[in-house]
């Protein structure tokens, strides 16, 4: 298993202008985990692209974190369902 990299969450929310607030709203509702590393909360540059999209449905839709959640949970299961979808094709080539 491949070790992420991390980013203080200081340092990305003075790069990004996203609220430390937000960060820690994130990792309450359990969307990221952030890891403490000498008193610095540090976040996974992995979770860096759920972090940007989750702020974007937030500030710019005004999508609560309630919201975020069911919109999460619709994804995941769009996803499953894809690729079940994908199986279900290549086994119904076999019969053709």
């Amino acid at each position: 298993m491949a070790h992420s990299k991390y980013i203080q969450v200081s340092t990305y929310c003075k790069q990004t202008n996203i609220d430390r607030d937000f960060i820690q709203s994130l990792e309450q509702y359990g969307f990221i985990k952030v890891k403490v590393t000498k008193n610095e909360p540090e976040i996974a540059e992995d979770d860096i692209t759920e972090i940007e999209r989750m702020f974007r449905l937030h500030k710019e839709l005004g999508i609560n974190l309630e919201g975020i959640d069911a919109l999460n949970n619709l994804v995941k299961r769009m996803r499953m369902m894809k690729t079940e979808l994908f199986q279900l094709k290549n086994r119904l080539k076999l019969y053709e």
